[in-house]
């Protein structure tokens, strides 16, 4: 860091060292921005105030990209949005510049992005989808992004656009123009806001969309202007205030704005619009109803704040500019000029109003800055840090004088309809009755949660009867959570559930209507943070209750879709669908844990199914792109618990590639066949790695190949042959001992396992193998057991997973057998074996079920690996076994391990 600011200062004048070096020290997010900025950057960068550059979407801070590369499209984007940061936050921290401008240029800086964007996604689709000849695409920005007033720490709000008619032309593939701009669309957002190593340009929210999630991505213009016109909803209204063209087409974009003004903005005030309003205006008193200023406290939704002052001119925009065409602007702080202009609000509320709404921009934007997290809350220290951040002294006074003005506003301008009627209370209204028992920042987070519900039921997207239904639901679970200890995170998963929902009121009738999908909900909900996160990001998994089977028939029906991928002409498709058939499995895998539907070993078959059909798809998939023959005979060779049937929900896959080819050396094309497969090796690894929705999201372990990491990737059947018989270990054939041919030809996977049988067959001496087995595990526990006095580590510890798999892995080796799973080589140990081994496997086999068990169930319910579970018994991970397990209190554990370590001695020393 020294160096940093060393080499900074070295290309910034003398007297702005001081602002420098307190920026630097302050703001985590400018000192990341600024680690690869060189000489000539930090020169352009470092001026006073009054030559100060802010950027905006011009090409000298966007310039144009003519790659047809994804990833130097990705890394060219987040290059000029982290060059545009930079003197952002100097801007508005080190000089204090003004805060209109900087609003304003952070808005320029995203539109000049995504109409950059615009133009490599048109070019890199260009190849597959070609273009349509006469049509047209347009970004409208709404929200901030629409008012030239976004902040650091924004989402945009795009809403896309198009015109045209037929199928796309000179591509590979001929489509319709929906299904065109569809694609353009994805990759467009693709491009915004994919996680790289250089993080994302802005985060796109396509939910304000007409529909929202349940629409098209892309719309045609005239069907936009009908169900705006036809059906639009008041906050709708007040959304398309700030509707603005930013990228692509700007006439089709005029065209829209054109269309949509006489829904927008009536020439006669009715009352529909009046109730509406009074209705979100208690609405936002019921959610800003946190308490005064004080750390959490959200500068935007907080009594006082942001949302108000915006609330304030949107409603008189939409109140008066249906006469007054000159009220039709989008900036807030042009728009209160103007209606200053035409005497709708004084010129003292004026002045008020602005130097608030600048002032909490300011303090927004400081706290934006600190790490770049998109927060809006003031930090624990948030006196300190801001007054060092924005240079204005007593700033909790300040806030104090600035929210009292804003509240005395609101309440003179938004005028209610109704305020006098006394409603019931309910859960959506900000009561909190039943919380009193809770810790203060537990109920807190549980009035943000419902508050969060409430925004969300407001914001037009779902009919008025899903807020009552709402309600309904919440009468019952909130009761049961209050009384669950993870009732915290169930209702904060109910949020996030409303929020994926959107415009799809269906899920809300569903729980409404069918108490069994109800009750199974709010008992999920608090079971398993696994499962609440998936359920949440996709609500269809609420019909799970309602399924007539579970289990064996799902897992079959996925790896039957995984099998008959064919079609490899679209690989990011195909891909995708690997992605989701692997994602599906996995939580069919953990909805059967958490009711209790399915044993570990059951669970683990079922994962190791969905592991081979997506790893012989993958397979499938690089030959084609190879150009090379099916039957190929490339073999993946599974390891593990994959090779045993025995993974869990985020078990790795251990895999060996094998190639069984008589002449590794034989041409195929331009390459020989050893050749063709280490690259069949590499690329599988890269699909079966990547995270979804382009790869199958598996973690990949070569280390048991054969030299381990630094041996080559893809070994021939000769080689493996010769390495296990001369040269292995002994751990490395105990690995063999689960190993199983999992993709490749028939007979090419008949080819491998017999060279495993072969070397698992041989004889060998008692005394020696259990000497080696004995000072691997020893090394094991030296190496990865737990040190802590507070934790068990459940795998590693001595008396653990391990020590049980070390055991079944001897007696296959020593007694022989042809079983695979660790309680099929204990259960059923040959009769070669002695008795104190038979009397033991059994009581081995069991004891490995109970820790398979809680394995599952940590990972299920908690997220959580047996590597640290707490020995302390109110632990939350107990609470969990209480419900979940047969081992379920550590004492018990303790005492199981320490019978399962001395038996893994006895018998290793007969």
């Amino acid at each position: 860091m020294s160096d940093q600011i060393d080499f900074i200062l070295q290309h910034s004048p003398a007297s702005l060292h001081a602002d420098v070096r307190r920026l630097c020290a302050i703001s985590q997010q400018f000192s990341t921005l600024m680690r690869n900025a060189d000489e000539a950057e930090c020169s352009a960068l470092f001026r006073p105030l009054d030559e100060a550059r802010l950027p905006d979407g011009s090409e000298s801070w966007v310039p144009g990209s003519e790659s047809s590369d994804l990833v130097s499209c990705l890394s060219h984007l987040r290059y000029c949005k982290h060059r545009g940061h930079r003197h952002l936050i100097w801007w508005e921290m080190g000089l204090n510049g003004d805060m209109d401008d900087s609003c304003r240029a952070i808005a320029d800086l995203a539109s000049g992005l995504m109409d950059e964007a615009l133009r490599m996604a048109e070019r890199l689709i260009a190849p597959r989808y070609g273009r349509i000849e006469g049509g047209s695409f347009c970004v409208i920005g709404l929200g901030k992004l629409g008012g030239r007033e976004l902040n650091l720490g924004s989402d945009v709000d795009p809403l896309f656009l198009w015109q045209g008619e037929g199928s796309s032309v000179d591509g590979r593939q001929s489509i319709p123009a929906p299904e065109y701009y569809m694609h353009l669309s994805r990759m467009l957002i693709r491009l915004m806001s994919e996680r790289t190593a250089d993080g994302i340009v802005w985060p796109v929210d396509m939910r304000l969309r007409p529909g929202g999630d349940g629409a098209a991505i892309a719309l045609h213009l005239e069907a936009t202007l009908s169900h705006y016109l036809e059906y639009g909803q008041t906050w709708e209204r007040a959304m398309l205030i700030k509707a603005r063209p930013v990228a692509g087409d700007m006439a089709l974009g005029q065209a829209f704005i054109d269309g949509i003004s006489p829904f927008i903005f009536r020439r006669y005030l009715d009352y529909t619009t009046v109730s509406a309003l009074a209705d979100m205006k208690r609405r936002i008193d019921g959610q800003a109803g946190l308490g005064g200023i004080a750390p959490g406290f959200d500068v935007k939704r907080g009594r006082g704040g942001i949302r108000e002052i915006e609330f304030i001119i949107q409603s008189l925009q939409l109140l008066h500019a249906g006469r007054d065409e000159k009220l039709r602007v989008q900036p807030s702080m042009i728009a209160i000029d103007r209606l200053m202009q035409a005497g709708v609000i004084g010129e003292e509320d004026v002045a008020d109003l602005k130097a608030a709404y600048r002032f909490w921009r300011r303090i927004e934007h400081a706290i934006q800055s600190r790490r770049g997290e998109q927060t809006h809350k003031l930090p624990e220290d948030y006196a300190d840090y801001l007054t060092a951040a924005t240079g204005i002294d007593h700033i909790e006074q300040q806030m104090v004088h600035h929210a009292a003005i804003v509240e005395d506003a609101f309440r003179k301008f938004v005028k209610p309809v109704g305020d006098d009627v006394v409603e019931e209370i309910d859960w959506l209204s900000g009561s909190q009755q039943g919380m009193e028992k809770l810790a203060e920042e537990e109920r807190e987070r549980m009035g943000l949660a419902l508050e969060r519900i409430d925004r969300w039921l407001s914001r037009g997207l779902l009919p008025e009867r899903s807020r009552v239904q709402t309600g309904r639901i919440l009468q019952q679970a909130m009761p049961k959570w209050l009384d669950d200890e993870n009732g915290l995170s169930a209702l904060e998963a109910f949020a996030d559930l409303i929020h994926a929902i959107s415009g799809r009121a269906t899920w809300i009738d569903l729980l409404a209507t069918h108490q069994g999908a109800l009750d199974w909900l709010i008992g999920v909900l608090s079971a398993s943070r696994y499962l609440a996160d998936h359920i949440a990001r996709d609500p269809s998994w609420l019909e799970w209750p309602l399924m007539a089977e579970h289990g064996e028939v799902d897992i079959r029906a996925i790896c039957a879709e995984l099998d008959a991928l064919n079609d490899f002409d679209d690989v990011e498709q195909t891909l995708a669908d690997i992605g989701r058939g692997v994602d599906k499995g996995r939580l069919l895998c953990a909805l059967a844990v958490d009711a209790h539907a399915s044993d570990a070993m059951t669970i683990g078959g079922w994962m190791a199914d969905i592991a081979d059909a997506a790893t012989a798809a993958v397979i499938r998939l690089c030959l084609f792109q190879m150009d090379l023959p099916r039957d190929f005979p490339f073999v993946a060779l599974a390891m593990g618990k994959h090779g045993s049937h025995e993974m869990g929900l985020v078990s790795d896959l251990d895999m060996v590639f094998v190639f069984v080819h008589d002449d590794p050396r034989e041409m195929f094309g331009k390459r020989s066949a050893g050749e063709h497969a280490q690259r069949i090796g590499r690329r599988a690894i890269q699909y079966l790695t990547a995270p979804p929705p382009f790869g199958a999201g598996f973690e990949f372990d070569a280390r048991l190949r054969p030299s381990g990491s630094s041996g080559v990737l893809v070994t021939s059947l000769i080689g493996f042959h010769d390495y296990q018989l001369r040269e292995a270990q002994t751990w490395e054939h105990q690995a063999l001992c689960r190993a199983r041919a999992a993709a490749g030809p028939d007979a090419a996977k008949r080819a491998v396992e017999d060279i495993v049988t072969e070397i698992l067959d041989q004889q060998r001496d008692h005394h020696t193998l259990a000497k080696d087995v004995m000072e691997m595990r020893r090394k094991m526990i030296d190496h990865l057991a737990s040190k802590s006095e507070s934790l068990i580590n459940l795998k590693h510890d001595a008396g653990g997973l391990v020590d049980i798999e070390f055991l079944a892995q001897y007696a296959r080796l020593a007694f022989g057998g042809n079983g695979r799973r660790t309680i099929d080589l204990l259960n059923d140990l040959p009769e070669s074996a002695p008795e104190m081994w038979q009397e033991a496997g059994r009581w081995l086999a069991g004891t490995y079920l109970d820790y398979r068990q809680m394995e599952n169930a940590l990972r299920v319910e908690l997220w959580r690996s047996i590597g640290k579970l707490p020995k302390d018994a109110a632990a939350t991970e107990w609470e969990t076994m209480r419900r979940h397990a047969v081992i379920t209190t550590p004492d018990t554990l303790i005492e199981r391990m320490n019978r399962v370590h001395a038996l893994f001695k006895q018998l290793l020393n007969s």
